[in-house]
């Protein structure tokens, strides 16, 4: 059996990594399929957002024990 903070880090690890995608796909089909009138804004704060999601997502991952 593994620790129950091991199983816990894992599981919000893909919370944050399956959020950062589906931010990610909605950047991308808010500005192929014009939706919004301010590409720029929405395409830096998606990608931001991804990319906070996905170190987030990365730091569950590596933490070991509740370090």
């Amino acid at each position: 059996m593994y620790p129950p903070v091991l199983i816990i880090n894992d599981k919000l690890g893909n919370f944050f990594i399956d959020i950062a995608k589906l931010v990610f796909a909605g950047v991308v089909l808010s500005t192929l399929l014009d939706i919004t009138s301010g590409k720029l804004l929405v395409l830096i704060l998606g990608i931001s957002a991804t990319v906070v999601f996905v170190i987030v997502g990365l730091k569950y991952y590596k933490e070991k024990g509740g370090k």
